[in-house]
């Protein structure tokens, strides 16, 4: 690293002022991204290192979030350096609002990235230097909260820690312990889908490393009763056929999911029984005309809207030309009246903090009691097979824990995904249904 950064040097002609703490945050911001960039020639071949250009994204109270050398200054003079001299391909970032109309608006896109060259790889080959060679410096926030969005994009916000962040932190080092303590692979020829380049709107845009496994947790609109899903775990951009590749010390996995999750929480928030059998993404008068799927993005997107506000037909989905969009929403309506509390009311986070607290609770279960490891996706876990017993309990008390904290009642999840129906009842008759 030191020939690189002699390198920077005479490209900046500032060897008298590049001194002390100057000179060594700027080699430590070099060291970071020359390794960041080997990492991810020799693990993904063809893909970027993303790197932020946005004065916000460096302000003082945001600290905890960064490599705490890095300034904008810093990083912006490497990024710099390494593509004039060759050593890295660059793309400046871009984002793009879309305006879905009646208020509401989304908004995406990608933070500057780099790629290594074959001069780059070159010269740490040369040194001798592999991705086996690399490792984390350990200094990762787990706990993010994000602000409200503004046109269309969630910044990052700065906060105080109270016992409650210091505790949800400790749990998610305590998931990480476990984990490390087993070998999880990937499926063989893992690539992660582009799409994982792009600054998640929920995420924070995290480089994931599937060489370990690891969780951080999102909080927003600046308030920690909003949001708080997991996330970062590699596995998680896969399909689910994918995730079932996946193993535990060698042993082959399963993966059990809350079955229409959002639409039966929501029943059961509201102290309505929604019969087991029953699908809630399936609507008799619309059966033939409008396929599960698009049902299914309907009804989340209801609830994720304000008063008075029309979602927009979806993209691609599979509903007849003729058939009004409103239509669809209203016969979801007319379907579900338990839900109308959760409906346009703009309530998809208040759902996300209780998921997320129902997630926990599995994690902790899992790990603190049993000292096993569980991949979590949101509404779904995947674990050894040996574990599946344990996790399906571990689903089933803390979602009744859960919404029992929230409504004040009891009341059990569906869950799928078993690989018997025997186990299924075993867990069952166990629990008392």
């Amino acid at each position: 690293m030191s020939q690189l950064f002699e390198e920077l040097l005479d490209k900046e002609d500032r060897r008298r002022s590049r001194r002390g703490d100057d000179a060594r945050r700027l080699r430590s911001v070099l060291e970071v991204l020359v390794l960041d960039l080997v990492l991810a020639a020799e693990e993904h071949p063809g893909r970027f290192v993303a790197y932020p250009l946005r004065r916000q994204e460096y302000a003082t109270d945001l600290k905890r979030y960064s490599f705490p050398a890095a300034t904008l200054t810093t990083v912006a003079t490497v990024a710099g350096f390494l593509q004039a001299s060759d050593y890295a391909l660059g793309t400046r970032g871009s984002y793009k609002r879309t305006d879905w109309g009646d208020g509401v608006s989304t908004g995406g896109g990608y933070r500057s990235r780099l790629r290594a060259t074959p001069r780059l790889m070159g010269l740490v080959k040369e040194l001798g230097v592999t991705s086996d060679d690399i490792g984390s410096r350990g200094e990762f926030e787990l706990i993010r909260l994000k602000s409200r969005s503004e046109g269309g994009r969630k910044e990052l916000k700065g906060y105080d820690d109270t016992d409650q962040t210091r505790a949800w932190r400790s749990e998610l080092q305590r998931w990480a312990e476990v984990a490390a303590a087993h070998r999880i692979v990937a499926p063989a020829g893992l690539m992660l889908p582009e799409g994982d380049l792009k600054d998640e709107d929920d995420g924070a845009g995290e480089l994931v490393d599937p060489r370990r496994a690891q969780l951080y947790r999102v909080f927003n609109e600046g308030r920690f009763d909003r949001g708080g899903r997991f996330y970062g775990g590699w596995w998680m951009g896969l399909s689910k056929a994918a995730r079932a590749s996946i193993t535990i010390d060698g042993e082959p996995v399963v993966e059990l999911d809350f079955k229409a999750f959002y639409p039966r929480l929501c029943y059961d928030l509201e102290g309505v029984e929604l019969d087991p059998s029953i699908d809630p993404y399936e609507v008799p008068a619309l059966k033939g005309r409008v396929d599960r799927k698009a049902l299914k993005v309907a009804l989340n997107q209801l609830i994720a809207v304000g008063p008075g506000v029309t979602p927009r037909r979806p993209q691609g989905a599979n509903i007849p030309s003729r058939l009004p969009y409103r239509a669809v929403l209203g016969a979801l309506e007319t379907q579900h009246p338990a839900m109308r509390p959760w409906l346009r009311q703009a309530r998809s986070l208040e759902l996300q903090r209780i998921d997320s607290e129902i997630a926990g609770g599995v994690l902790r279960y899992m790990t603190t009691e049993r000292a096993r490891p569980v991949l979590p996706v949101h509404d779904s876990f995947v674990v050894a097979r040996r574990d599946e017993a344990a996790l399906g309990e571990a689903m089933a008390r803390s979602y009744r824990a859960v919404v029992e904290k929230c409504a004040g009642l009891g009341a059990w999840p569906v869950i799928d995904g078993w690989s018997s129906p025997a186990l299924r009842d075993e867990v069952s008759q166990r629990l008392g249904l």
